[in-house]
Order: C-alpha cells, then sequence, then structure tokens
C-alpha cells in the first residue's frame, strides 16, 4: 500500500509545506483571515497579468482596481492555443496536469503548480481527518472505469496500491448488487466513497433484502458521496440504510476541492484555498444568503488563471461570523441543464430533482429515473420501478411535471429495467436535445 502522502512526497510535491500553510490560515481570526485573503487574491491577479498571456488577453492591456471589473472565466476561453495557457517562467517539470471527465459536454486539460496542488491534497487530508478517515483506511469505491484494457488494468492497479477496491457500476444488475453484499460481508472496509446514485443504487437493493450495511460490514464508520446532486431526501436514506453518517463532498477538478459537510452537516467551503463568490445573470454580486452563479478564484495556482471561474453551478454562500471557511448553502444543478417550455418559461434542470420527490413521497417505489426533453413541450421520461407502469403512476407523472414544471406538457413515460450512465459512470437525470437557446 502507498497513501497519497508518501506518493506526493516521493514526486517531490511539497506536502509538508502545503500541510503547514493550511494550520496557518486556519489559526487566523477571522478579521486576519480577511487581510491575508485580500492580499492573497490580488497577489495571483497581479501574477497572472504580468505572466500569463491568457490572462492578459482577457483583461485587456490595463488592470481593474475594483475587483468586480475582472472578468468571470469561462471553461471555453481555456479552449484555445495552448501555448498561451501557461504562465511563463514555469517549467511542465514544476507542474502538475490532470483533466476534467468533459461530463458538462467541454473536457478540458488543466495545470497547476505543484504546490498548489500539494494545498489541495493538504486541504482534502485535513477534511477527512476531521471526519475520522485516514488515507491508510481501506476504502469502497463506487466509481465508474475505463473498460479498455490497458486503461481498466492501470486503474485497478491503483486502486490495489492506493488501498481501496472499486465497486465499478455500470452493472447494477441484482446479481451484481448480490456480489456487492459478498464482498462488503467478507471486507473490512472503513469508508465508502463515489457517486450519489451509485451508492443510492445499493442502499435500494440492500432495503429491498431487509439489510443494513453496518450489519453486512461493522467496520465501515461513514460514506462520502461525490459529484452528483445528493439531496437531503437522498442523504437520509443513506444514512438510514446504510446506517453511517454521509458526508458530501463538491469539487471541481480542474479549479479545487470547493467544499464539504462537517459532521454537524453543513457543507463548509474550502476558504483556505478559494475565494468564493456567487453571482446573478447579470454577473453582479448577490446578498449573503441570495442564490445565484458560482464563482470560484484558486488562491494558489499561478500555473493557469482560475480567477473569478464559472463552474456551472448554483448555489447561496452563508458568512460564518467566526470560522474561516464560510457555508455553502442551496447548492442546486448545473448551469447548462435548462428546461425550456412553451409559455416561454425557463426552468433550471434541478427542478426535476423536485419532481422525483413528488413522486417518491406518492409512489414510493421509484429506484431511478432520466428525463430528455425532445421538444418544448415534449418530454421521455425513463423509470426504473418495482411494480408495473399502471394508470396511477402515469397520473401521477404527468401531475409532477405540471405541478413543477408548467401544465399542457406531453409527458411519454417508459418503464425500463436500466438507464445507461456516461462514460465516466455518472447518472444524469435530465439530457435536453434543444440548442442552447432552447429552439
Amino acid at each position: 500500500m502507498i497513501t497519497v502522502e508518501r506518493l506526493l512526497r516521493l514526486k517531490n510535491y511539497p506536502l509538508d509545506e502545503a500541510l503547514a500553510e493550511i494550520k496557518g490560515i486556519q489559526a487566523l481570526s477571522k478579521d486576519e483571515y480577511h487581510h491575508w485573503q485580500e492580499r492573497k487574491k490580488w497577489e495571483l491577479v497581479k501574477f497572472h497579468f504580468q505572466n500569463n498571456p491568457l490572462y492578459r488577453k482577457l483583461i485587456g492591456n490595463f488592470l481593474p482596481n475594483s475587483w468586480n471589473e475582472l472578468p468571470i472565466v469561462r471553461k471555453k476561453d481555456f479552449q484555445t492555443n495552448p501555448e498561451i495557457l501557461l504562465s511563463k517562467g514555469l517549467k511542465n517539470s514544476e507542474l502538475h496536469f490532470g483533466s476534467t471527465s468533459g461530463s458538462s459536454g467541454i473536457p478540458m486539460v488543466f495545470a497547476r503548480d505543484k504546490f498548489s496542488h500539494s494545498i489541495t491534497w493538504a486541504l482534502i487530508l485535513d477534511r477527512y481527518k476531521k471526519v475520522g478517515i485516514s488515507s491508510t483506511d481501506l476504502q469502497a469505491r463506487f466509481y465508474g472505469i475505463p473498460l479498455q484494457k490497458p486503461a481498466y488494468y492501470k486503474e485497478r492497479i491503483k486502486d490495489f496500491l492506493m488501498n481501496r477496491y472499486r465497486f465499478v457500476i455500470f452493472d447494477i444488475s441484482d446479481y451484481s448488487l448480490d456480489r456487492f453484499i459478498d464482498k462488503f460481508r467478507k471486507t473490512p472496509f472503513r469508508y465508502l466513497y463515489g457517486y450519489t446514485n451509485s451508492q443510492l443504487t445499493f442502499a435500494r437493493h440492500l432495503q429491498t433484502k431487509g439489510l443494513t450495511l453496518k450489519e453486512i460490514c461493522p467496520s465501515v464508520s461513514c460514506s462520502i458521496v461525490t459529484s452528483e446532486q445528493c439531496t437531503e431526501e437522498d442523504q437520509a436514506f443513506l444514512e438510514k440504510v446504510f446506517q453511517v453518517p454521509i458526508y458530501n463532498e463538491y469539487g471541481a477538478s480542474e479549479v479545487a476541492f470547493l467544499a464539504m459537510s462537517d459532521q454537524m452537516g453543513i457543507k463548509r467551503l474550502s476558504n483556505e484555498t478559494l475565494f468564493s463568490e456567487v453571482i446573478d445573470e447579470n454577473d453582479h454580486p448577490v446578498k449573503d444568503g441570495q442564490t445565484g452563479r458560482l464563482i470560484f478564484t484558486n488562491l494558489f495556482n499561478i500555473a493557469m488563471p482560475f480567477i473569478r471561474y464559472e463552474v456551472g453551478d448554483f448555489g447561496a454562500i452563508e458568512k460564518d461570523p467566526l470560522m474561516v471557511q464560510d457555508k455553502l448553502i442551496n447548492l442546486q444543478g448545473r448551469l447548462n441543464d435548462k428546461v425550456f417550455l412553451p409559455s416561454g418559461k425557463v426552468a433550471a434542470g434541478f427542478s426535476l430533482y423536485y419532481v422525483s420527490k413528488h413522486l417518491m413521497g406518492t409512489l414510493g417505489y421509484i429506484h431511478e429515473y432520466q428525463v430528455h426533453q425532445l421538444s418544448l413541450s415534449k418530454f421521455l421520461f425513463y423509470i426504473v420501478m418495482d411494480r408495473e407502469l399502471d394508470d396511477f403512476s402515469k397520473k401521477t407523472i404527468q401531475e409532477a411535471f405540471d405541478t413543477y414544471l408548467e401544465k399542457g406538457l406531453e409527458v411519454e413515460i417508459r418503464k425500463v429495467d436500466f438507464i445507461d450512465r456516461e462514460k465516466s459512470g455518472k447518472l444524469k437525470h435530465f439530457i435536453s436535445h434543444l440548442k442552447q437557446d432552447g429552439k
């Protein structure tokens, strides 16, 4: 077994320096922290203005005096000539390279300097430690995996070395889920980590068997859900069936580790490494606690200018008067998941979570669903459920669309045994087949 800490040190990443930096920031009072953050973010802006060709291009010839006058940076801004992406003076040996999955439709390659990458991991280790997890603990990983042989075996070897076992979630038939149960019975896993919907599917299977996770695997102490939306109802269900605390992780691989819920269930922002903002449709800051578009600044990355970077999610921030870490509340779905309706109304794709919540409360036997918008007025609703699709179920689904979207929509309902995942293994609940402008 090789821990994350050891791997980073073997590759000459300055992890110890990063760990010390995290402790120093956390020791600051709230006022001291605000002074530090203000200085840090402007140092970063000035560095990229002077050294990064892309950021200089985005800003122009003169650096604004006001933070809110700085441009909002988006993923598409990085889809350009690679020669202008990286800051001058940095060698490849000083950088960490990665890529996004492309689940939002636009995959991208990104870079962080080694200290920036190290401090991201230092913060992850800190947050995990606070909920009782260490890097030596055996992880049950609910994730996708490349199916091409070389990449497949590379991931399996990596899992073995990193002390984790991967439950591949492309096949979630009853037979496969029964094998999951057998593996948990025989293996002293410490915690689960992975996609929300994959863990929900496993939890529902345990429930049909009259089992709890703690019963079949007493060593499990908690689970971390990530990458997909986890509603309060989802979390309550997982905690009921797993009989362990559920912690919600939120991140964007190109930016950083953005937030994670603590032992009180509060989702704490990664203020040690980020400056977080919420803006409206006109790019203006919103009031404390008001929902809007989330943008983040990685305070340490000097390789690429993730400054006022729009991740594509809605949410709100509630300032904490004492703690360095503010609260992330009302986190919602992707900005590009918009539902365009015949009346001219535009709803967030997150609205469909309320549809599913209504259906679960009324029908109670839905396992999974996926909605495709085929035209302004026509929707295709795939549903995995235990019972037959009778007239009552169809009427209930239509009423849910009438209530949470608008009346008069044509909803074609298809009962299926399984809903295909994306290549990453994620289950996307809403897929629009309309153009970006809703036509």
